[in-house]
């Protein structure tokens, strides 16, 4: 594991940013996979600030989401897609980027056509993931299987309470559809974001490489070239920045 502290919010946002670019100049046709939340906020204003002024693009990459909700009241609006339209525009969505969109759908028609879309490109050349404060990557809650690939899964209370603090519960999803940890595992690099007191425990798992095979997040420690950034209220006084 490569571990970086970044000394504050803009820090985080630079050093992410630099991260992706990096890669996407070094093979612009690679694929990844694009996380919500609030996390990588910085790294998407950041990412369109250089494609409005014409230094970077994703035109030739192919870009997976890496999750959605299936039952969503409201959808799309809150969905996971209006986020990434709303906070990356027309780096993403665009006539010549490759999307490959994640839709309300747990049919075994829908989950084996994103696993073939993830084949026919090689795999993930660069799994961009956050992480939940149980843990949690992507959809993938604490006890999904290594093996799993695109599926359903149940939402636990701890990630309907984070994501909809405020909403009432008959107003919530339940369900949600994510990239399986075998394809993350698989990728063949894995930058992972962490921002937030809230997550200090987990954080401190991955800074001790302790493998909980409960927790998707520590289960990316077995990763050949895993590279997570973390805010520094994040490690608290474990590391410096």
């Amino acid at each position: 594991m490569n571990l970086y502290v970044a000394s504050n919010a803009e820090d985080f946002a630079e050093r992410s940013a630099s991260f992706v670019r990096d890669r996407v100049n070094e093979n612009p046709r690679l694929s990844l996979t694009l996380p919500t939340g609030s996390t990588p906020l910085g790294l998407y204003q950041s990412l369109r600030h250089d494609h409005d002024r014409g230094n970077f693009q994703l035109d030739r990459a192919s870009v997976f989401m890496l999750d959605e909700y299936l039952d969503l009241p409201t959808y799309p609006r809150g969905s996971f897609v209006e986020y990434l339209r709303a906070h990356l525009g027309d780096l993403v969505f665009n006539a010549t980027t490759k999307r490959h969109t994640m839709v309300p759908d747990e049919s075994d028609a829908f989950m084996s056509t994103y696993d073939r879309a993830l084949d026919d490109v090689g795999g993930i050349d660069l799994a961009i993931v956050g992480v939940g404060r149980n843990g949690h990557v992507g959809f993938n809650e604490p006890g999904s299987h290594v093996s799993l690939r695109t599926h359903a899964v149940a939402l636990s209370s701890d990630t309907l309470n984070d994501n909809f603090a405020d909403v009432s519960e008959n107003e919530r999803p339940t369900r949600a559809v994510t990239v399986g940890m075998r394809d993350l595992l698989e990728a063949r690099t894995v930058l992972m974001l962490i921002s937030g007191r809230a997550k200090r425990d987990v954080t401190s798992l991955l800074i001790d490489e302790r493998v909980d095979e409960s927790i998707p997040a520590t289960q990316l420690l077995t990763h050949a070239d895993l590279h997570v950034l973390v805010t520094s209220d994040t490690v608290a006084d474990r590391v410096s920045a």
